[in-house]
């Protein structure tokens, strides 16, 4: 774009160079070479405007699904951070209780802790006891009891003794129960724990997966608003230029519009000039644009002469008007009868000077230029023919 302005530029400082032109040049001055010069100019602004059109478009079209993919990232987006999220909190909770888990582990490890400490201390409470009645006998129970004062001492000592044996019994069943009870909540615990570390492991996985998604989705979600930024700031330049284009246009038509008519007023009565030896003058003054013969694989029958629209045409020689109506690809055409089989067509005028049936003198104004029927542009498709036969007019013009 910044070569398109450019560009812009020169083409205004080449039509300041027009104007200065017609400012300074007397009426006729100016040649039909300026006038392609300046139809070049347009035409390139013109061409310039619809590139930018044409851009924009699809840089619109670009932009649409540009969107369209944002969007489908967005709602991707939406749901791959609600999934991580849930993945978080669920982890949250299996942590949470794997610390709950270590803790009641480590409560329990502290109750059995305490119950071994006491079972050893009973335990060797009753080695001791045992090992004093090894080596005694029963002799010091029996003592105990034959020490007794009176019966009710002796029955009183029997119960006393009863109880120190139920005791240290119960004692050791209840330790031991405890401790297996203690020991099966451990092996449960760490049943767990190793369960659920198997969970949080998973869910830390999956969790640090989703975040990855994430992040990528955020990545590709800013690459593409980056993308159709960069798109809107291309549209606005184009704009921008297209203004500039627009004002080099409307000023090359208005020079246009200058020159035509300065070159219309220069060739309001044509000059006959010297006819050739075949007594025909040329009907317009301009450049042969292409020639008799074969064109686009078919005969050309004629020879296009490049001038400005509404250039006068006048008779290449005296003759009687035999067709002045729109006839074809020649879009308004007049032919003029000259006699012993002798003919010229004027095609693809602008409008008609002359009538059916009338009588023309060489160099008389028949038509106007233009570019109706099957043309490319302004310019005048003149034929000679003898006797019905097409034949090179640049072999009959001086």
């Amino acid at each position: 774009m910044r070569g398109g302005r450019r560009f812009a530029y020169k083409l205004v400082s080449a039509l300041t160079a027009v104007w200065l032109l017609l400012a300074v040049s007397p009426v006729g001055a100016v040649t039909e070479n300026d006038l392609r010069n300046v139809e070049s100019k347009r035409n390139a602004a013109r061409a310039k405007i619809r590139e930018g059109e044409t851009g924009k478009q699809q840089l619109n079209s670009e932009i649409k699904a540009a969107d369209d993919q944002l969007g489908g990232l967005e709602t991707e987006l939406r749901q791959l951070d609600e999934q991580a999220g849930q993945a978080r909190e669920a982890k949250n909770k299996i942590t949470a209780e794997l610390d709950r888990l270590r803790a009641d582990l480590a409560r329990s490890q502290a109750e059995l802790d305490k119950a071994n400490a006491k079972l050893r201390k009973l335990s060797l409470s009753l080695n001791r006891r045992a090992g004093s009645a090894y080596k005694n006998g029963n002799v010091s129970f029996l003592e105990v009891l034959l020490d007794a004062r009176d019966f009710s001492d002796f029955v009183t000592r029997f119960q006393l003794l009863q109880t120190i044996i139920s005791v240290d019994a119960r004692l050791v069943k209840d330790i031991k129960t405890t401790r297996l009870k203690i020991e099966k909540a451990r092996a449960k615990i760490d049943e767990e724990r190793a369960q659920t570390q198997v969970r949080e492991d998973a869910l830390a996985a999956e969790a640090n997966r989703l975040d990855g998604l994430v992040s990528n989705q955020l990545a590709k979600r800013n690459q593409v608003k980056a993308s159709i930024d960069s798109k809107e700031q291309l549209i606005a330049k184009i704009d921008s230029d297209k203004e500039d284009w627009l004002a080099a246009e409307a000023e090359f038509a208005a020079s246009e519009a200058r020159i035509r008519d300065q070159l219309s007023r220069g060739r309001a009565a044509p000059v006959v000039g010297t006819p050739s030896t075949s007594g025909f003058i040329w009907p317009v003054y301009g450049t042969v644009s292409s020639p008799f013969g074969q064109r686009w694989g078919r005969p050309h029958e004629g020879i296009d002469i490049s001038v400005p629209y509404g250039t006068p045409v006048v008779a290449a020689k005296a003759g009687t008007v035999a067709i002045a109506d729109w006839y074809g690809g020649y879009g308004k055409l007049v032919v003029i009868d000259h006699g012993g089989g002798v003919m010229t067509r004027y095609g693809h005028n602008s409008e008609f000077k002359v009538s059916v049936g009338q009588q023309v003198s060489q160099g008389q104004v028949i038509a106007n230029a233009g570019s109706t029927g099957h043309s490319t542009g302004p310019h005048v498709h003149f034929e000679v023919r003898i006797g019905g036969t097409a034949m090179n007019p640049l072999n009959y013009l001086p």
